[in-house]
């Protein structure tokens, strides 16, 4: 997810091997960011962890199941609010799938299954 544009007003310059510098690069293409924005954000702490694009697509898909349960859920609280009487369908596993749905996306984006496990604390980025 792109982070909002800040305005960088200070340059700093550093100099690096030609090796270095590929090296930087191509992660930062990998990444989808420039290199400086690499540089800025290893400098900041922050995790440099690429996302592989599967997860994103389970990540969206998991979103549209979830929205699709909401919506069974509305129309069903909706026939009742009408007076109709729907098909019975108890709520709470319902509420127990999306709770699911979204503790899946989370591990989806973080990479986390909320164990700490060794991979998780190097980065991707380092050889």
């Amino acid at each position: 997810m792109p982070l909002r544009k800040k305005q960088h007003i200070v340059r700093f310059e550093m100099l690096l091997t030609k090796e270095l510098s590929e090296h930087w690069q191509t992660l930062a293409n990998k990444l989808g960011i420039s290199k400086a924005e690499l540089v800025r954000r290893s400098m900041a702490g922050y995790r440099i962890k690429t996302i592989p694009k599967a997860n994103w697509q389970c990540y969206w898909e998991l979103l549209k199941i979830s929205t699709n349960i909401n919506q069974i859920a509305q129309a069903q609280e909706s026939s009742i609010n009408q007076g109709l009487t729907p098909p019975p369908i108890d709520p709470v596993p319902f509420e127990k799938l999306a709770t699911e749905i979204s503790r899946l996306r989370a591990q989806l984006i973080l990479a986390t299954d909320g164990a700490n496990n060794e991979a998780e604390d190097s980065d991707d980025w380092e050889n």
